[in-house]
């Protein structure tokens, strides 16, 4: 069953239906996760990672919580969306990517279960969003007619305030295709309980210092509602395609 992580813009979804939202106790506090159907059909599990309301801000979300708490509801694999800023040219606002690698650029959140003494464990993250999910958001985009850029490496900041036009420029010359402010720790997270993980960027603004202007909070909103549609058909098609 595939679990669906959810970010700014994206509080609920019309294609759920018989909705259950539960409250989760982890080791690491409490998750709020619902159980659905996609339109009446396939089981999923839903996360909105700020809130239903958007309350809670990028540094202040528990993630460990929310990753634990799925793995324990039956997540057999995770779908996450990256609301981000565009560095690459062609990252644009209303493009979706399908991300490959990431930077991490935070610091001060929990980013491990194994922060205990002889609890030690390497995690291989060398290939971070899983391949075989990739590949079905690849063919879910193609058969519902979506234009979805395959790759990027994905930089992650503390927030909530946006980057510097400096800063982005070192993403830039660092390889950096896309900025955002939640993928991590929670791409590390889904890879340490061995949950198959990938994201979906949907790109909302250019990053710091690539546009005329300064950024506009109620412009960002602009795209993310245009983007609604056409993302819950994306996620619809890679929900079918897991159950087929």
């Amino acid at each position: 069953m595939l679990a669906v992580i959810t970010g700014s813009g994206f509080y609920s979804l019309d294609s759920l239906t018989d909705t259950n939202a539960r409250t989760v106790d982890t080791p690491y506090g409490q998750a709020v996760v619902t159980e659905a159907r996609w339109n009446g059909g396939p089981p999923v599990l839903f996360l909105p990672r700020h809130g239903p309301d958007h309350s809670v801000a990028p540094h202040l979300i528990n993630y460990r919580a929310n990753i634990w708490a799925l793995q324990n509801a039956g997540a057999t694999g995770i779908i996450a969306t990256a609301v981000s800023g565009g560095i690459a040219a062609e990252m644009t606002p209303g493009s979706f990517v399908a991300i490959d690698d990431f930077i991490d650029f935070t610091s001060g959140r929990p980013s491990t279960f194994f922060d205990e003494r002889g609890k030690v464990q390497h995690t291989d993250v060398t290939q971070p969003y899983d391949a075989a999910l990739r590949a079905r958001i690849a063919q879910g985009a193609a058969q519902a007619d979506i234009a979805l850029i395959d790759g990027g490496t994905y930089c992650a900041t503390n927030g909530p305030r946006f980057e510097s036009k400096a800063e982005i420029e070192m993403m830039r010359r660092l390889g950096g295709d896309l900025v955002g402010m939640t993928g991590c720790p929670e791409v590390v997270l889904a890879a340490e309980l061995g949950l198959p993980y990938a994201s979906i960027g949907v790109i909302s603004n250019p990053a710091a210092g690539l546009a005329e202007r300064d950024l506009s909070v109620p412009e960002i909103m602009a795209v993310l509602d245009q983007a609604v549609a056409p993302l819950e058909r994306l996620l619809g098609a890679v929900i079918t395609e897991e159950t087929s």
